[in-house]
């Protein structure tokens, strides 16, 4: 006999909901569009072998504003909008390293998001509470949540009591890009078009793809080169910023000044030898 299941109103209203964006997201992977609405790159994390160490500099570089996790040293230090998370490795992760990045989804469904995935035959982790890992062909992972990911970290992590280094170095205006390191362009391609959607520079490949990953931030590809590994290479922060000062202060404060590829820019190694670039907010 065939039992009867009445739904409330709110099960009815997230039951339709989850389906209206599972229909939106599978119309455009069926189009060539991206199959999720993103507001842009959310953050970016860290894997570190010394956390105090790296909260201690980037508290220096963008300010004070910290949570940190209730069970685990993961803290998550605020940059403008976005913020950068750091922990020691998981099991089998390499460290130091960008261990992975996050852009926000709209309206963030996990059932209907899992859906689109299986649906495209593309493998994930699910993570309770904080969406779903993808690994990339190389392995590189990329986190599927939700848009303004800040306002959940209170589920599971407090504010921070740590002591003021001043004014911060910077105060960003947003992320910029992610560059990732890949083995074969075109197998990583062929990926992150299913993940972002279309390539948005197609006619200056080879050299760098370029995904939009939401608002004006930005996903690229670049061919690894000799002795290089697969993964994140480096991430990019908008802030004004006064060259000569930022570069005393950020040696001071423990990087590494490097040559970056932006003539505008200004790149450096942090306490862990991890790539951050830093562009003018007006650059086009």
């Amino acid at each position: 006999m065939r039992s009867s299941v009445l739904f409330s109103r709110r099960e009815a209203i997230a039951t339709l909901a989850g389906s209206a964006f599972f229909a939106r997201a599978t119309s455009a992977a069926g189009s060539g569009g991206a199959p999720f609405t993103y507001s842009g790159l959310e953050h970016l994390a860290l894997a570190v072998p010394d956390t105090e160490k790296s909260v201690n500099f980037y508290t220096r570089v963008f300010g004070n504003t910290v949570m940190k996790e209730k069970t685990n040293p993961r803290h998550y230090v605020r940059a403008g909008a976005n913020y950068v998370a750091m922990a020691p490795p998981g099991r089998g992760e390499a460290s130091p390293a960008i261990n992975h990045f996050c852009p926000g989804i709209v309206n963030f469904d996990l059932a209907a998001t899992k859906r689109t995935l299986d649906q495209m035959g593309i493998t994930y982790r699910e993570a309770t509470g904080v969406g779903l890992f993808v690994p990339d062909p190389d392995g590189t992972l990329v986190q599927l949540w939700t848009e303004n990911s800040w306002a959940r970290l209170g589920e599971t992590a407090v504010p921070a009591d740590l002591p003021s280094q001043g004014e911060p170095l910077l105060r960003p205006t947003g992320i910029d890009h992610i560059l990732v390191n890949v083995s074969n362009v075109e197998r990583s391609a062929a990926f992150y078009e299913k993940i972002l959607g279309p390539i948005i520079n197609p006619a200056s490949r080879p050299r760098r793809t370029w995904f939009s990953a939401g608002g004006s931030t930005r996903v690229g590809l670049a061919l690894i080169e000799s002795g290089q590994k697969p993964g994140i290479d480096h991430f990019c922060f908008t802030a004004p910023f006064d060259r000569a000062a930022l570069t005393k202060a950020v040696e001071s404060a423990g990087a590494n000044i490097v040559k970056g590829d932006v003539e505008a820019g200004i790149d450096f190694l942090d306490v862990n030898g991890l790539h951050m670039q830093v562009l003018p907010p007006a650059r086009s």
